[in-house]
This record gives structure tokens, sequence and C-alpha cells, in this order.
């Protein structure tokens, strides 16, 4: 672990409706020191996250989760200033526009590539 963890205390909140990846995840940011948020399988779920638990530092999205598109959620944390990354099997072409400069791993992702990613946009510049 760093001596100057950047993560350490950090609400971090996931929203992956794939069992398996969203424990990878979860267990990776925990050892890191972070406090998760989730994770959430639905836009529905992950919503109702937001607005119950409060607004986290950062949040990992997974674009298509079973019961549709991640888009509305990466709109609220829009609204709240909470920079996202997502975690995807989509293909650049098939990301709306607006959401093509976020930051992008490709599934099956390397779970130390997005910590470093979380890492880096919750850093002070």
């Amino acid at each position: 672990m760093n001596t100057e963890n950047v993560l350490n205390g950090r609400r971090v909140l996931v929203v992956e409706d794939q069992c398996a990846v969203a424990l990878d995840l979860c267990e990776s940011l925990d050892r890191e020191g972070a406090s998760v948020v989730g994770p959430a399988s639905s836009v529905e779920d992950a919503l109702e996250m937001l607005e119950s638990s409060g607004r986290p530092d950062v949040a990992v999205l997974d674009i298509k989760l079973s019961g549709g598109l991640v888009y509305p959620v990466a709109d609220r944390l829009e609204q709240l200033g909470v920079p996202y990354l997502f975690t995807t099997a989509c293909e650049l072409s098939e990301i709306p526009e607006h959401y093509r400069l976020v930051p992008r791993f490709d599934k099956p992702v390397r779970l130390s590539s997005v910590i470093a990613a979380i890492r880096a946009q919750i850093s002070p510049s």
C-alpha cells in the first residue's frame, strides 16, 4: 500500500451487474482503504444510493447493466460534480458522443489499471 494513499477513506460508488466483477473491484478498493458505496447492479439502485448515501468522491460504472444503460447515473454524477469512469465491453462507436471522453476500460479489466485511474481522478493536481 502506498504511504500516501489518496484512496484512503474516499467514497467510491461501484455500479456493476456482474457479481464476480463487482466483488473483485470492491475487494480491491477496500484493500486500498476506500469506502465502497454499493455495488449497485441497476440504474435504479445506483440513483437511490446516490440520494441516500450522499455524494461519492468518484464512481466506477459498467455501461451495460441488466436493466438498461448506465447513462442516467453518469448524468447525475455530472450534476453533482463527481468524476467517474466506465468499465465496459462496448465498442467506442456504441457509446454516445457525450461520454466518449470519459476514461474507459475494456472488459475484462485489469483492476490495477482501474485503481490507478481512480487515484488519478481524485488526486490533487
